[in-house]
């Protein structure tokens, strides 16, 4: 009966443990793929602002010549 016991408790500590492995390979794989994600995202809406301040500074500078002109 010991025995017994002892073989359905080891095989339960082996199922979690294979079990743990795999929950912390799926989230380890799922937050790596997160951060890829998530550069991404950020590169593209620094681009898109950086375009923004772009179009904006030449507008001002060209407004800032016109004004000169006017002087």
């Amino acid at each position: 009966m010991t025995a017994t016991a002892n073989f359905r408790q080891v095989a339960q500590y082996i199922g979690l443990a294979i079990f743990d492995l795999m929950m912390r390979t799926a989230f380890g794989l799922f937050g790596i793929l997160w951060g890829i994600i998530r550069d991404i995202v950020n590169g593209v809406f620094r681009v898109a602002i950086g375009v923004i301040v772009a179009i904006l500074s030449t507008i001002a500078f060209f407004g800032f010549i016109l004004w000169l002109f006017t002087l």
